[in-house]
This record gives C-alpha cells, structure tokens and sequence, in this order.
C-alpha cells in the first residue's frame, strides 16, 4: 500500500488542468492514534516558526490541513483554501474554534517553510470566480515520506470524518455569510426540534441498494462515490461483482470471506483504524502476531480486504486518479459518460449513508425568508432517479411527494383551491418537463433574468427548448398566461417566502413521525419513509400542509 508517485501523473503541477480540479479544504477529523503522533511531530517542528498562542486548538488546525493534504493526495488533486479572511467564519456561534483563518494560515505557511508543502495562488477557481483567487497546496516527497513512517498510507487510512457543524439553526447575510442572532423562544424550539431529529438519525442505518441496471456516469463515480468515501461520509457495506470486469477474473485466495459483512454494521474503515491503531507505528514496530490483538485484527483486515466491496473501492480510486490525467477539457466529456452498474462489473451495490446531519438556513438576515433543512447526503449527492433504492434500517422506502408544490402554495394563498396539475396546463403533456423548469425560475428569480435562467435550467435537466421565435420569452409568456390568478407573484422572486413556509411544513412533519418513532428523510417538497408507514405519513404530510395552508394539498 504505497502511495501514488508523483512522476506518473501525466499533468504538470503547476498547469491548469491539475490545478483546476482542487478539493475544496474543509474542516475534518479522526480518532487516528497514528495521525496524532504524526501531527505531535509536525507541530514540534512549525512552532518555531510561529506564534503558539493556544497549542490543542493550533494542533487541531494542523490535523484538518493533513488530513485535507492526505485526502487530496490519494485523490492526486491539489487542495484549494482561501487566504480571505473575510471567508472564514467569525461569529463564535457558528465557528469551530481551530479552524479559523488566524489558527490555518500560519500554519500553512510554516508547513511551506519546512518543505513539506508547495502552493500556487494564481489560479483563478471557475466555480467561485466571485470570491477571486483560490490559492492551491499540496503535499511534497517529504511530507509523504513522513506520513509512509507512521503507517498512513492506505487511501481510507485515516478514517476521516466531517465534525457536525456547531449551530443547527443558521442565519445568513445578503451574501451566504453566517451572521450572529439573538435567542429567542423560535430559535430554541426550532434548534430543540432539529437537535432532536439529528440525535435519532443515529439510531438508523440509511443505505442505498443499486442493482445492475442502474444508470451511474463517471462524475458521480468520481468526484461524489469516490470522494465521499474517503472523507467518511459514505461507506460500502455490500457489492456483488459480475466476471464482465478483468479484475475480478481469477479466484480470490479466501473463498469465505470475498461476500464478508462488518456484523457491527459501522463503516468498516474504522473498525480497522480502531484495530491498527493499537499497533506501534515505526520501524520497530512489533509483528503483528506479537501482539495481543493480532487474531481480531486479521480477521477484520482479512475479511474486509479480500471483500468484493473492498475490490469496488480500489476500482473507484483507480478510475479518479486516471480520469484526473486527462487535461480539463476533455475530462468534462469523460466525466458526462453513463453506464449500467453492470457493465462496470457490479450486479449489486449497498452504500451506507454516514452523514446525514441537518441544519436549518435562514437567508438575508430574516426569520420569514428561507429556513429549509440542508446538509443530509442523499439530497443532493444521490441522483433522483437513485433516491428508490434507499433502505431505511434494511427496509424499502416510498417517497411521497407534494405535487405542483410551490404553484399551488401561491393558489393557496390567495384563497383558490387549485386542483389541475399546473404544469400541464400550460401547453400539453409533452411540455409538462419544460414548464415544470420554468415553474422553478419563475417563483425564484425576476423576470429580467428569467430568460438566461431559464436557459440554464433546461440545460442542467437536458430538455430541449421549443423551436420558436423568442422560446424562453415565450415560456415565459405562456407560464403567466395559464397562471392569471398568481400572475402577480410570478418573478418577483417569491421562492425564498415560500421556502420558509414549506420549511415550516417539513419541520413539523418530521417531528410528528420521530414522536411516532418512523424517521422521514426530507427532500423540500417531499418526504422518504419505509413503506409500512405510507398511509400514516400521507396523513401527517396532509393535516401539517393543511395547518399552514388552510387547504388540502395533492400528491
């Protein structure tokens, strides 16, 4: 298990195309004995180069720069972090205490000092053009050769983690920053509400199941599957593998433990970390059959590395470092590629979702504008058509699904009770997809950007526009034509009311099913459940939206 050399990357590490795909730095963690006695020997050597001003918090921020290096790494992807400080967050109710631009910054640049670094801040990031430049880091020979002497080099090595934000209920500015607030009874009870809901999704395994026929495309593989695994968001808990790929055409040594499953039902990863970690890192290390644990030990290493879920992974990692080779332009086509699971080599695939952990966002410093519950995994990292296949506790899930949500919630408010399907009304079945996307922007933004937003969004959905003079005017136009009675709401930018009413909505849903012990997986307008409780949650989902609405909505 070594890591990859840097000689066989084919992309210069000073060009634009390594330097485009960068892992954004994020705060993480892990209970890694190993990596505390790496970074204790890191910080012994950077704090004479800087200021120690609060020791366990400094070593905190060093422990999320390498883990962040070390993850970028086996990914063969730089780092990307902002030396604004005005990016990092400030009010001491949001803010992890170490990872804040005073504690980061000297710390990288003493690391860059020592050699154990390099950096490039003349690249201008494509996603976040707004905030400027993004300065990019990664790790050199030295840093990896320290970190092969303490023993983390396999990819999931270190087991990280993402550490729960410090605040649930989140107040926000005019532009997406966090800003303080005042306690009062609403944002206890809202903080008392979700606080509780986050504390029973521990009590729950949320998978998702794929089989063979299910479509997947090299992004997803890549920069979600593969990325969410090593930061310890997701984990394989079972794959069944076909012979159509080559690796898996031979006979694996250890029959009984290729279709193995971790019987504690935790990620796998930090079983092993737990096991390993009790074994001295270091050139005297002792044999492993010397030591006490050593039976236990290679059970788990044994059953999880001849496991067919482990071969998944080490195909996944492949797949990134070689799609990484490939200059940027062409590795957006590569990346746009679909298949079948089955093509891949994989008949069944079950992930375990690890982080699904809420908060509530509140926009432009108000309590009535926004407030839906953002962060779980499978609202945005789960593709839509995947979001059948989730497994509550081994159990299939229904999603049920408020229709024509937002066009009828502005019926609503103006006291119609509106039955038709509001999409189709408009042109015909065959436009239903179209006006649906123009639904969204029209109850989002203003009518001076609808066009170019509008044309976006069916571009991101892969719907084709009509062949007419003037198509996304003439949506527009047709959207308000069938719609008279909320004509008036329509591009005035009225989504984010409405988002904090059906915030409202879904938060007492999903308190009325954890008081009757069923969890619902939000997804804004909708809610996942195992499917025994569908005739119950119709009911809760109709009598909350009735409480706030005044009317019955449809499904």
């Amino acid at each position: 298990m070594t890591l990859l050399p840097r000689e066989k990357n084919d992309l210069p590490r000073d060009g634009k195309d390594w330097l485009a795909d960068a892992v954004k730095m994020k705060p993480m963690e892990s209970s890694s004995r190993r990596l505390d006695v790496l970074v204790d020997a890191v910080f012994e050597e950077i704090a004479s180069l800087m200021k120690v001003s609060s020791r366990p918090r400094q070593m905190e921020a060093l422990q999320t720069i390498l883990l962040n290096l070390i993850h970028a790494h086996h990914l063969d992807k730089p780092v990307r972090y902002s030396r604004d400080k005005n990016r990092y967050t400030r009010d001491r109710r949001y803010r992890l205490d170490h990872y804040t631009y005073d504690r980061l910054i000297p710390i990288i640049d003493a690391l860059e000092r020592l050699g154990y670094i390099e950096q490039s801040s003349h690249y201008n990031d494509p996603e976040s053009d707004k905030y400027g430049l993004q300065t990019r880091m990664w790790g050199t020979d030295r840093l990896w050769a320290r970190v092969r002497e303490y023993g983390l080099t396999h990819p999931f090595g270190t087991a990280p983690r993402l550490p729960e934000e410090k605040e649930v209920i989140v107040l926000r500015n005019e532009d997406k920053q966090d800003v303080g607030y005042r306690e009062t009874r609403q944002t206890r009870q809202m903080r008392d509400d979700l606080e509780r809901y986050n504390y029973s999704l521990r009590k729950h395994r949320i998978s998702v199941k794929l089989t063979g026929d299910d479509i997947v495309d090299n992004r997803w593989l890549v920069e979600n599957l593969c990325e969410s695994i090593s930061k310890g968001k997701v984990w394989i808990r079972y794959a069944r593998l076909n012979s159509k790929h080559h690796k898996y055409r031979y006979v694996l040594p250890i029959q009984h433990f290729t279709k193995h499953l971790i019987p504690s039902g935790r990620n796998p990863y930090k079983v092993i970390q737990d096991a390993r970690d009790r074994i001295p890192a270091g050139s005297d290390s002792i044999p492993i059959t010397h030591t006490k644990r050593w039976k236990a030990l290679l059970d788990v290493l044994l059953r999880r590395f001849w496991s067919e879920a482990h071969f998944f992974e080490k195909d996944l990692h492949k797949r990134s470092i070689e799609i990484g080779r490939i200059p940027w332009d062409e590795r957006q086509k590569v990346l746009a590629l679909e298949f079948r699971l089955r093509d891949l080599g994989v008949d069944e695939l079950e992930i375990v979702l690890d982080h699904e952990h809420l908060r509530r966002i509140f926009n432009r410093e108000s309590w009535k504008l926004g407030g839906r519950a953002y962060g779980a995994y499978h609202q945005f990292r789960l593709r839509k058509p995947m979001r059948k296949n989730i497994l509550i506790d081994g159990q299939p899930t229904i999603e049920l699904d408020y229709a024509g949500f937002h066009p009828r919630m502005l019926y609503h408010l103006e006291g119609i009770d509106y039955q038709d399907d509001p999409y189709v009304v408009c042109e015909g079945p065959e436009m239903r997809d179209i006006y649906k996307a123009v639904s969204l922007i029209a109850i989002n933004t203003t009518e001076k950007k609808a066009s170019g937003a509008i044309r976006k969004e069916l571009d991101e959905r892969g719907l084709v526009p009509p062949k007419r003079d003037k198509p996304y005017a003439s949506l527009v136009r047709g959207f308000k034509q069938a719609h008279p009675a909320i004509a008036h709401h329509l591009f005035s930018d009225v989504g984010v009311s409405l988002q904090n009413i059906d915030s409202r909505i879904m938060n007492a849903i999903l308190v009325r099913l954890m008081d009757n012990d069923i969890l619902g997986l939000p997804v804004h307008d909708s809610v996942i459940i195992q499917q025994q409780h569908e005739t119950f949650a119709r009911e809760v989902m109709t009598q909350e939206y009735k409480n706030e609405m005044g009317y019955k909505p449809k499904f």
